[in-house]
């Protein structure tokens, strides 16, 4: 009886030992996986939550985020990446560009088990793979409209559009795109990174041209405003002493004809004769 119990009591350590268990937290999604039976294949995979019991001999757990998550691929030299995980593209003019990049994304929680069942591999294997490859389609058709020069100048519309062609991409897949970022510099050929420099020389030597001929024409304009106020001022001035002239002669004038008649006079008072006859009185008659 107590070798019976024994052999009951082992078999049942066994099957405990045996036993997985894993938990499910929140804000993640759990795939149970079984990989043998019947019920291997298509209808293999569920979804599960919280506490999981089940056998790692003939199942796999795997635990999901369904928050959102940050992925980065940058050169090797750069400390946020993983190996040399930059994009390479091809411009319309048959260049090629290369650039880091970061995508934000989150996988719904009723979206994990299509996803597992279409790939067979966890969302952190997909986006160093699957995803990747979508993105890197996605910058390749969107930069065949540009050319390396016209990437530079018009980044951020570039940026734009390829998160425009990730996202029809990527969510019937499942993905939800919220930001993808071009990080860091756009690393051109150095022919192109000539030109440009060369354009923007010219560019900035046109501005400061600009800027002297500006200052040129309004120290001109100061000099010119500065002569006709003097000039006003000298007219102004003129006018006054004509003005005054002509007032002082005038004086000098009337007091010549008085000294004239002064010097003219005999000293005699005027005389007055007899009445005309004309104006003798009636009575006079």
């Amino acid at each position: 009886m107590k070798k019976q119990i024994l052999v009951v009591l082992g078999a049942a350590a066994l099957m405990f030992s045996s036993c997985g268990y894993d938990r499910i937290d929140a804000g993640h999604e759990g795939i149970k996986v079984n990989l043998y039976g019947n019920d291997k294949g298509v209808q293999d995979v569920t979804a599960v939550t919280g506490a999981v019991w089940y056998n790692p001999f003939t199942t796999n757990v795997y635990e999901v985020p369904t928050y959102v998550q940050n992925a980065v691929y940058t050169k090797s030299d750069i400390r946020a990446s993983d190996g040399n995980e930059e994009f390479r593209i091809t411009t319309s003019n048959g260049l090629v560009v290369a650039f880091d990049v970061s995508i934000n994304y989150f996988t719904p929680a009723e979206n994990v088990v299509g996803i597992f069942k279409k790939y067979r591999k966890p969302v952190s294997w997909l986006e160093k793979t699957i995803v990747k490859n979508y993105m890197r389609d996605a910058f390749n058709t969107t930069a065949a409209t540009y050319t390396a020069s016209e990437l530079y100048e018009k980044r951020n519309e570039f940026q734009q559009a390829s998160e425009d062609a990730i996202r029809q991409i990527l969510e019937p897949e499942g993905f939800v795109i919220e930001q993808v970022v071009l990080l860091n510099e756009l690393r051109l050929p150095q022919s192109v990174v000539s030109n440009i420099e060369a354009k923007v020389n010219a560019t900035q030597m046109a501005l400061r041209k600009q800027e002297e001929l500006a200052q040129a024409t309004a120290d001109a304009q100061k000099v010119v405003a500065q002569a006709e106020g003097e000039a006003q001022a000298m007219r102004i001035n003129a006018e006054a002493e004509r003005y005054a002239f002509q007032q002082k002669n005038t004086a000098l004038t009337d007091l010549l004809v008085q000294q004239q008649m002064i010097e003219k006079w005999d000293g005699k008072l005027p005389t007055y004769g007899e009445v005309p006859q004309l104006f003798r009185s009636v009575s006079d008659q």
